[in-house]
């Protein structure tokens, strides 16, 4: 089952108490995510969360914040006067603090405190990747990047993970899935293997499709009231079959192209975008 979407109330709640947030979230252009989640939401930098936010059941006043202890020590954050509490359980960091201190903790200057430490202890050239494709492609009509680390479970009831998971426009307000699997052109992984396993998640979303088409046109219309796009101009979406698979491949020309054409030799209808530095087809300004 997946319900990444709020409840009516904290729906609510997130309009009330973090106003100020969506607005840092909207005007950064995609360097910082706010991604949905059942009822609790994360904020991204690079991939990486820089803080998992938990609505309190008992008082709807009061937040838990989830940081890894690497992005969060040693800022300007970690300062017992801006919060409730602060207890350390393993590499994570989980602070408890009420309505009023969120916006001094949430400020712009930490966030990107945050950010730098995700770029000095855990950079990724992967993830940074999916990132710039999400920064890029930010209030598009025809294509929008609506979810990351998309949890699946196959046949065998292991816990899988789409990388990027994309509606496309048909007509319209109407949008089908697109299964998105991102990697390097350097990548090992760029062969049959990437091929079959896009087509199991495709497998998957369709098999229950239903609920997922129900996620994520709910999920659309609370992003769209929440003010973190404003492309498309549609309140709400309409998601219909097909469901489609997408290899997204980056740089790495050499390694990359052999690799791609055996890929289009042994399955001729996968779809694959491959992202380039050639100097040739940048924009000249």
């Amino acid at each position: 089952m997946i319900n990444r979407y709020f409840s009516d109330d904290n729906l609510t709640r997130v309009k009330k108490h973090f106003d100020f947030l969506l607005e840092i979230i909207k005007n950064s252009f995609g360097e910082f995510e706010f991604s949905i989640r059942e009822n609790k939401f994360n904020i991204y930098y690079k991939g990486n969360s820089i803080s998992l936010v938990s609505f309190s059941d008992r008082d709807r006043d009061m937040y838990k914040i989830e940081i890894n202890s690497k992005f969060f020590k040693e800022t300007l954050a970690d300062n017992p006067k801006l919060f409730t509490k602060c207890k350390e359980i393993r590499n994570k960091c989980r602070i408890t603090l009420s309505s009023k201190e969120l916006h001094t903790f949430l400020q712009i200057k930490h966030l990107n405190q945050f950010a730098r430490k995700v770029a000095i202890e855990n950079y990724k050239e992967e993830i940074t990747l999916e990132h710039s494709l999400i920064t890029d492609n930010t209030n598009k009509e025809n294509f929008i990047f609506i979810d990351r680390q998309v949890d699946v479970k196959d046949r065998e009831n292991k816990q899988r993970y789409i990388d990027l998971l994309a509606l496309e426009q048909i007509q319209g307000n109407e949008y089908k899935f697109v299964v998105c699997e991102v990697k390097l052109g350097k990548n090992g992984e760029l062969k049959d293997k990437v091929a079959n396993q896009l087509e199991r998640y495709i497998t998957l979303i369709e098999d229950d499709f239903e609920i997922y088409k129900k996620c994520y046109e709910k999920q659309y219309l609370q992003k769209k009231e929440l003010g973190l796009f404003d492309k498309p101009d549609f309140k709400s979406i309409v998601i219909k079959k097909p469901v489609e698979g997408l290899i997204i491949v980056g740089g790495y020309s050499g390694i990359a192209k052999p690799q791609i054409e055996s890929l289009k030799n042994n399955h001729p209808d996968l779809k694959i975008k491959h992202f380039t530095y050639d100097m040739n087809r940048a924009t000249d300004y």
